[in-house]
């Protein structure tokens, strides 16, 4: 059949208003669905594409053959001895046999299994029309979308997310006979409800597209996305601004209308006095609008919205928004003021009221902890000259989430904290520390400026680790209530990112002691749990480095300060992979492997080299000699890869070692010395890379 005449599948379901964060993964998960089922079957569609409103899922699936593919099928029934009479006349159980077949007892064939001989069918089904299909599909998997709430509604109909109120279900122009939830499809759908919405018919994709077009609603997010912002940067630069870019609230705002209009209001200059950070959380979070700035970057007494209509003839949106957000923009006024008339260190006496754990204690408490171990973290990265500041910054840190402005505006945590200290005369360390605390927060987030803002935000990360994982409370599956995967991965950005050349295994032990005896876990136990915790999240982002998985874990194996230390591991797995093509080097990573095999099990032996007896091991030695130096002095410099470099060039001296010398001979004091000798080698070599993790392909080293 030619792509012209396959066929189209149009599905819509209406339904009452849906939350805006369900939308996307639903319309996601029924289109999958679909996709996947009509795969099976042998009548994938060649284009799938979806979309939604707030009141509609749209899948299209494109492509579509006009039936299923017919089936052959052999089928076993039962063995040959016990389908015949000694006579050859059919028992029983052949004769069943054959009429669920659907054939004649003669046309049975006898088919040859590892089990024996048994008689057997070839079955052919025809191939059901694809709109059969679809009728029985669409309720199907429709019905079982998930939904993290749902209601009943009616008479006992659901559960769904919302009451259904219609269902468009076409292919090729023709209704799919089905229903849902005791809705019947049909060809016809509605504009928006209450600018258009009266019932009109549709016959393809494209007409509905342009129907709904015609009332101003688009279905596809992309377009809605698209309008919306377009719309926001006219406004804005008509009124001598740009828009305060925020793709998170782009989305949410594509999310929450049919109609992607965009109004503009305005609130009095006198709030413009108020922080910038809270002025834009306080337009963002209750009124889900964007703020507006100047070529100097400062906010304009400006906002823009959504309105999910195409205008506001006589104003009526508009003003309403505009009293919604002086209502919002007064209350930041009174909360900022509130808190204004005490110093962050004042706001942090109130910690003591504030629970960080029910078994850990108060945010008090943790603030003693943060302070002790932001100082034993300056110590150990040598950065003395800041520990006075660090120890303030960790005293203040969580000052902020007992203020007023914290408690409207959660998201303000730690911003509002930094924007008080800075106020308040804090040092610009102190204060950017506090400001940035909770940076990383996600992949592309920016790291803490400067160096104590490294060492607190760390230190906060590390003592909430020891203390949930000293209480037993490791996240597992999809759980994790207390946001430890993100501390993990903040700890480790900030350590590979910042080049902190700290020894984290001691940091861990250092915040589990800080807990005293309150903790169920003894401090080995918790470093135990959290090193492939921990490490799960360095080998993630080491791998979007570009770094492939043998390379990660030959340097996580390497001796020395191993992984301990972050920046030094990724130079080494850097190094791994910038030198693991050369040819002598593959050499030496296949005899390291050798090497491995001969010394498992092997007690660590005493090497004297005047009892080495043959050329070949002699010479071994002295290569050895040579680059033990060279090897030793690249590793203490962070050079690793003038470090790995002279190891290939063992690769000849190893082959004739392997194959004049014979290792494990039988005079017990030569075989150790060989042993010993291979010891040496061994540690030389690993030293930087565990060669034996690396994966190499014989054909590519031949």
């Amino acid at each position: 059949m030619s792509p012209s005449k396959l066929g189209e599948l149009l599905l819509e379901i209406r339904a009452e208003e849906i939350p805006a964060r369900m939308l996307a993964p639903a319309v996601k998960e029924l289109a999958g669905k679909l996709f996947e089922d009509l795969t099976t079957r042998g009548i994938a569609p060649r284009q799938v594409e979806t979309g939604y409103t707030p009141r509609r899922l749209v899948v299209v699936l494109k492509g579509l053959a006009e039936k299923e593919p017919d089936r052959e099928e052999q089928v076993v029934g039962p063995p040959v001895s016990v389908a015949f009479k000694k006579d050859g006349t059919p028992t029983p159980a052949a004769l069943g046999f054959a009429k669920r077949c659907g054939i004649a007892p003669e046309a049975l064939e006898r088919v040859h299994t590892e089990k024996g001989e048994y008689l057997g069918a070839v079955q052919h089904t025809a191939g059901r029309a694809t709109v059969e299909v679809l009728a029985e599909l669409i309720p199907q998997f429709a019905a079982a979308i998930h939904w993290p709430k749902w209601m009943r509604w009616g008479s006992g109909e659901g559960p769904w997310v919302r009451p259904v109120h219609g269902l468009l279900a076409l292919f090729d122009g023709q209704v799919v006979p089905c229903a849902l939830f005791g809705v019947e499809a049909a060809n016809t759908t509605v504009g928006h409800p209450v600018l258009s919405p009266d019932t009109f018919p549709v016959t393809s994709a494209e007409d509905y597209h342009g129907k709904l077009a015609e009332r101003q609603i688009f279905v596809r997010p992309a377009e809605r996305r698209r309008r919306l912002q377009e719309g926001m940067a006219k406004l804005a630069t008509a009124a001598g601004g740009k828009v305060v870019e925020d793709e998170a609230l782009l989305d949410r705002l594509t999310a929450m209308c049919d109609i992607p209009g965009v109004l503009e209001g305005r609130f009095e200059g006198r709030f413009l006095d108020l922080p910038r950070e809270v002025l834009v959380i306080s337009l963002k979070d209750h009124q889900s609008a964007f703020t507006v700035e100047d070529a100097e970057g400062a906010l304009l007494p400006i906002f823009l919205t959504l309105m999910d209509r195409p205008d506001d003839p006589i104003g009526r949106v508009r003003s309403g928004n505009e009293w919604v957000v002086a209502a919002r923009l007064a209350d930041g006024r009174f909360f900022h003021d509130e808190d204004r008339k005490k110093t962050l260190p004042q706001h942090a006496e109130g910690l003591e009221r504030l629970t960080f754990h029910v078994k850990l204690g108060s945010y008090a408490a943790k603030t003693e902890r943060l302070v002790a171990l932001s100082e034993t973290l300056c110590r150990a990265l040598g950065e003395t000259s800041e520990i006075e500041e660090s120890r303030r910054a960790a005293a203040l840190l969580k000052a902020d989430l007992v203020t007023e402005m914290v408690k409207e505006f959660t998201d303000l945590q730690g911003i509002v904290g930094g924007i008080y200290a800075r106020d308040g005369g804090e040092p610009p360390a102190v204060w950017q520390a506090i400001y940035d605390q909770y940076l990383p927060a996600s992949q592309e987030d920016a790291l803490p400026r400067g160096i104590v803002g490294r060492v607190t935000a760390l230190a906060d990360r590390l003592d909430t680790l020891a203390g949930m994982f000293g209480l037993g409370l490791i996240p597992s599956g999809s759980k994790d209530p207390f946001g430890l995967r993100r501390a993990a991965q903040g700890v480790v950005r900030i350590l590979l990112e910042g080049e902190l050349s700290l020894d984290w295994e001691a940091a861990v032990t250092a915040a589990v002691k800080g807990y005293g005896d309150i903790l169920e876990r003894s401090p080995e136990a918790v470093l135990d749990a959290l090193r492939p915790f921990l490490l799960d999240r360095v080998k993630f982002l080491l791998g979007r480095r570009g770094l492939e998985y043998d390379e990660i874990e030959a340097a996580l194996l390497a001796g020395g300060v191993g992984h301990r230390d972050l920046p030094r591991l990724a130079a080494r797995a850097e190094a791994v992979q910038q030198i693991r093509g050369e040819a002598s080097f593959l050499a030496v990573v296949h005899a390291a492997k050798r090497i491995a095999n001969i010394l498992k099990e092997q007690p660590p032996r005493e090497l004297d080299p005047s009892k080495l007896v043959e050329p070949a091991e002699k010479a071994l030695y002295a290569a050895y000699q040579d680059l033990e130096g060279t090897v030793s002095a690249a590793v203490e410099a962070g050079d690793y890869r003038a470090a790995l470099e002279p190891i290939g060039g063992l690769a000849a001296v190893l082959e004739t070692f392997f194959t004049d010398v014979m290792v494990m001979a039988k005079d017990e004091e030569l075989r150790n010395q060989r042993i010993a000798l291979l010891q040496a080698i061994d540690r030389i070599t690993s030293g930087t890379a565990k060669l034996t993790e690396l994966v190499v392909d014989k054909a590519e080293h031949r």
